[in-house]
């Protein structure tokens, strides 16, 4: 058992603790918009990088019956998912798996998949240059990346910056939605879409009753009262930090296509209001002036 009286968890160890769900930005609201625009359907193949705990492969199979494989490094995380595939009924889980593997080098033949999904896991990989190779590699002609990625509309102040820092136990790079498409749409992939969508700011009355649900003694019986009462506290401050660098934070849902040698796609001039120009401006479309 972890002893949680003398100081905060890690919160890695935290986060284990209360067994939190681990959801893409926007949820599963996100999961059914990336079903629709990518048309995934029953004969769909998907590979997830950075599955975690499975979230996002699972309700891709419960929403559209596709078959889904899950890659993660941390060998934890996919025995999670094993073991939460294996409590589904079988027509759900039989369509998934999950393995460790690095998303740098893909244990899986070239075209194997139609399309790759991913979080925030490529904010992380190391080697990132080779993971987009190895994307283009598995993904069969002209399948699509599809890419959810948090991005601040405004820099958080110091105070605040410090204080993810101190909950997170690392720095987190205060970048934007161009700074980071510099860094998540290589140039040898097709810019196809993007959206954006801000988040909200949930007042204190749910923001405590979510840690009270959470750390309810009913979900941490295994832990005793006062030990119950302090990783209660520290997920109150962890949440609330959260929240607060929620009213900065928007979120992206980026699409990338796979192109094949000799393509070369001809620019458009004309766009709906809000939608991004890969092309000319790198921003998205305004309205029209009156």
């Amino acid at each position: 058992m972890l002893d949680t009286r003398e100081a905060d968890l890690p919160y890695v160890d935290l986060l284990s603790l209360i067994g939190e769900t681990n959801r893409c930005p926007g949820g599963k609201r996100t999961v059914m918009s990336i079903a629709r625009r990518l048309g995934i359907g029953r004969d769909t193949r998907v590979l997830e990088i950075g599955s975690n705990t499975g979230f996002t492969s699972t309700e891709l199979v419960k929403i559209t019956g596709c078959t889904a494989v899950g890659v993660d490094v941390n060998p934890a995380a996919v025995a999670q998912s094993e073991m939460m595939r294996k409590s589904l009924v079988d027509s759900i889980g039989d369509r998934m798996r999950f393995h460790v593997a690095d998303a740098a080098s893909l244990p899986f033949e070239d075209g194997s998949f139609d399309v790759i999904v991913c979080g925030g896991a490529n904010t992380f990989i190391q080697e990132r240059e080779a993971a987009f190779h190895e994307y283009a590699r598995v993904l069969r002609p002209y399948g699509f990346v599809s890419i959810t990625n948090l991005f601040y509309r405004r820099e958080p102040d110091q105070q605040l910056r410090d204080a993810l820092r101190d909950v997170l136990g690392f720095t987190v790079p205060a970048l934007g939605i161009n700074e980071w498409l510099e860094i998540l749409a290589p140039a040898a992939w097709e810019l196809y879409d993007l959206k954006r969508s801000e988040l909200a700011v949930r007042p204190d009355h749910v923001l405590d009753a979510y840690v009270a649900e959470l750390c309810s003694p009913e979900r941490l019986g295994h832990v005793d009262d006062e030990q119950r009462r302090q990783i209660s506290a520290q997920w109150h401050r962890v949440m609330s930090v959260f929240n607060r660098n929620n009213a900065h934070l928007g979120f992206m849902e980026l699409t990338l296509r796979k192109q094949e040698p000799g393509d070369e796609e001809q620019p458009e001039l004309f766009l709906m209001p809000g939608v991004y120009d890969p092309h000319f401006e790198k921003a998205f479309v305004g309205m029209n002036d009156r």
